[in-house]
């Protein structure tokens, strides 16, 4: 049963956060967002984003902001922020992508045929490691078919999961919760398994692996909309949905990192 977030105890060493329909509310990363995430940012606690959007968005968002990673594609693909510049770690070796890529391209084209009106997302162009299905964002399909498109990639072989906008799939063995692991192995050495001082924010199916490894996970409000789906369910849940609710987690965040002090 998960707790409400008044329950969530520190200590706290880190916020893993999704973005899409978390951070940002109808498709906009609103001001009370953004200035949650400067208190953050401020108070020195690490923030590392975990996004499915592609790989150039990453690199942006990663230029712009000071998070201490950018994981994206659901994993793909992620930026280290070092000395000189940004490190870019692909979760599978280059070479290997070529012939996944074939297969997806594939998959999209057969997908395209069978239901009408789905299509890759506007954003597969800047995609490096998956690609994905566009089912509520530009698009309007329903979750029943955005679904059965899960299952037949599936059965092709791919990794495949619904976040609140896309199908995203891409070669087997990558998930949110694969890398963020290898970021906390790499870029938080003071930190040990089963990393009971990192928190995880999130608000869909492709943040399920994640909310089933981290006993402080967190749901905005609007995970309920698919909370039958969720083969992992978070920890604790905010009051508020999307952009709200996440300003409600970095409100305790940020109280307990005073009551650490």
């Amino acid at each position: 049963m998960s707790k409400p977030l008044s329950d969530l105890e520190g200590p706290v060493r880190a916020l893993f956060t999704d973005l899409d329909g978390t951070m940002v509310t109808n498709a906009r990363f609103s001001g009370p967002a953004q200035g949650a995430l400067d208190s953050l940012f401020t108070a020195n606690l690490p923030v590392v984003l975990v996004t499915g959007r592609p790989a150039g968005w990453g690199h942006a968002l990663a230029s712009l902001f000071p998070f201490a990673a950018v994981i994206t594609e659901n994993g793909g693909v992620s930026f280290v922020p070092e000395e000189r510049g940004l490190r870019k770690v692909l979760a599978l070796p280059a070479r290997e992508l070529a012939e996944w890529r074939t297969i997806m391209l594939d998959a999209a084209a057969d997908i395209s045929e069978q239901f009408s009106g789905a299509r890759l997302s506007v954003d597969s162009a800047y995609r490096e490691f998956d690609l994905a299905i566009d089912w509520n964002e530009d698009a309007r399909l329903s979750p029943g078919v955005a679904d059965r498109i899960v299952e037949l990639l599936l059965e092709r072989g791919l990794a495949a999961s619904r976040s609140s906008v896309h199908v995203n799939y891409g070669p087997p063995g990558v998930d949110k919760w694969v890398v963020c692991e290898r970021i906390l192995e790499e870029c938080f050495a003071d930190l040990s398994a089963p990393y009971d001082d990192v928190v995880y924010v999130g608000d869909s199916l492709n943040d399920a692996p994640v909310f089933g490894a981290l006993s402080k996970s967190v749901g905005v409000a609007n995970v309920r909309d698919r909370w039958d789906e969720l083969p992992h369910k978070p920890g604790y849940i905010t009051h508020s949905r999307e952009g709200d609710g996440f300003c409600e987690l970095v409100d305790r965040l940020l109280l307990l990192c005073q009551n650490s002090c």
